[in-house]
């Protein structure tokens, strides 16, 4: 068995610290990249909920309005024919 030399054995742990540091700050990079896509996705289905249920709600009176007059003028036809 050889051993190492001490300056070339304290190289390798120095590269290896820094390469565990380049590693866990690449995770947290990746995790903060995560986190904000998640809440953008949030933050747009939240908007476009928001706005669906504005169509729906400004929609819901025509529908209404329809439904009255359809009943009316089949009202009107079932009268004319009696």
């Amino acid at each position: 068995m050889v051993l190492k030399p001490v300056q070339q054995s304290s190289t390798a742990a120095a590269l290896k610290a820094e390469r565990d540091r380049d590693i866990a700050q690449a995770m947290r990079d990746y995790e903060n990249e995560q986190c904000a896509h998640l809440a953008n996705m949030a933050r747009l289905r939240a908007s476009r909920l928001e706005n669906e249920r504005a169509e729906s709600k400004a929609a819901a009176p025509r529908s209404a309005k329809r439904k009255k007059a359809a009943t009316e003028t089949g009202r009107a036809a079932l009268e004319h024919w009696t």
